[in-house]
């Protein structure tokens, strides 16, 4: 049945895995580092403001990040267009308290929560102001987590149920399916409210795509011992880590579990809508970070120029331009 907007959870998780396991698609491509070349902008600073750090993108042309004068313990939400002369946006903080933004999209709506002495509270940001989302009566930690095009929202109640907020429904929530003593968080949401997330059972945790009727869809791992870390959905593609014993892996899905790729001794932040993935590789001194395609290193980071790239699920935007920072200040990078 589809998602019902009753403030409840309603039924038990049905879970369709795929009998091949992970199959073939697990073998693993060289890496296949090319030969472009990275081009990195700094994006305005704020008057004001000394520091800036970038979250994540709308997939398109806006950055969005924080502003702060003490390394972070403060913070304002603001949000860049990737046109340096546009000047950036500060959202301000929600009932004047501590506000993160967690996602944005390309209408400009964005998401994420305020912090104050009773815990963390929902809000999305619209129209110049924000908004407090609604949660059951009983939470007392609850943070929007993703939106998609459309304006629907998915979040996380008290590190034990995923909600969601359907945009053509303002005012109302569900609360996604799962046993009595589970625990749920989410991880995303894409343009058809498909969602990603985990469940945890006891000691096993379990990565599920969620579709908008509900069916529920579990995404494997290619070695015993792991578990699947989910970390952003598009256009068809989850990407995500294999995390636990062993060496780890950076796993891209698709809608029905099918592992697409997967690259051994790497991490992913980010797919966007063609494919590209943002991440790193780690090595024997730390982390390399990098972009893959089809399981192959398309080319790394350009850190001789001081870029890092943001560590969000939207870091990357749809024509392939990575969010990040240089020398404390929101910067974009593209290799051509």
């Amino acid at each position: 049945m589809p998602y019902s907007t009753k403030h409840c959870v309603i039924g038990v998780v049905t879970v369709a895995v795929l009998a091949a396991g992970v199959g073939t698609a697990t073998a693993q491509a060289a890496p296949d580092r090319s030969t472009c070349s990275w081009t990195v902008q700094k994006l305005p600073a704020v008057p004001g403001f000394k520091q800036s750090s970038s979250y994540g993108t709308d997939h398109a042309s806006h950055v969005f990040g924080a502003v702060t004068n003490d390394s972070g313990l403060t913070e304002s939400p603001t949000v860049w267009s990737t046109d340096a002369g546009t000047p950036p946006r500060v959202l301000g903080s929600a009932h004047g308290a501590d506000t993160r933004i967690t996602a944005l999209n390309a209408a400009g709506v964005a998401v994420g929560y305020y912090h104050d002495s009773t815990g963390r509270h929902p809000v999305r940001y619209v129209d110049g102001a924000y908004q407090d989302l609604p949660v059951p009566a009983d939470a007392r930690q609850a943070e929007a987590v993703d939106i998609n095009a459309g304006g629907d929202i998915v979040g996380t109640v008290d590190g034990s149920s995923i909600i969601l907020w359907p945009a053509d429904r303002p005012g109302s929530y569900t609360v996604l399916p799962k046993a009595a003593g589970d625990s749920a968080a989410a991880n995303g949401i894409d343009n058809a409210r498909n969602i990603v997330g985990t469940v945890g059972h006891d000691d096993q945790i379990t990565a599920y795509v969620w579709n908008s009727a509900g069916k529920a869809t579990a995404l494997p791992t290619a070695t015993a011992g792991t578990w699947a870390a989910p970390r952003s959905i598009r256009n068809g593609r989850v990407v995500g880590a294999e995390e636990g014993s062993g060496r780890g892996a950076v796993i891209v899905w698709d809608l029905s579990g099918r592992v697409l790729w997967r690259l051994v001794t790497h991490g992913a932040s980010s797919i966007n809508a063609d494919g590209l993935v943002s991440g790193w590789q780690s090595v024997p001194d730390g982390l390399v970070q990098q972009v893959m395609r089809n399981g192959r290193v398309v080319a790394p980071v350009p850190s001789e120029q001081g870029f890092f790239a943001a560590g969000g699920s939207s870091a990357l935007t749809d024509s392939g331009l990575l969010a990040g920072d240089v020398q404390q200040q929101v910067a974009t990078a593209r290799c051509r």
